[in-house]
């Protein structure tokens, strides 16, 4: 059981939302700590918004 969280967690833990349009993203597990852009309006997303 404890797996199966563990696994839910890392997915959750990997998504981002845009400040500006509100688009949710995942995020590769390289750029965990790094600011990226928003896929659909190109702002940029820093690492401390890790939330669904």
């Amino acid at each position: 059981m404890w797996g199966i969280y563990s696994a839910i967690k890392a997915v959750i833990h990997r998504k981002r939302k845009c400040c500006k349009c509100g688009h949710r993203q995942t995020i590769k597990p390289a750029d965990k700590n790094r600011s990226v852009k928003c896929e659909k309006c190109g702002n940029c997303i820093p690492a401390s918004n890790d939330y669904l």
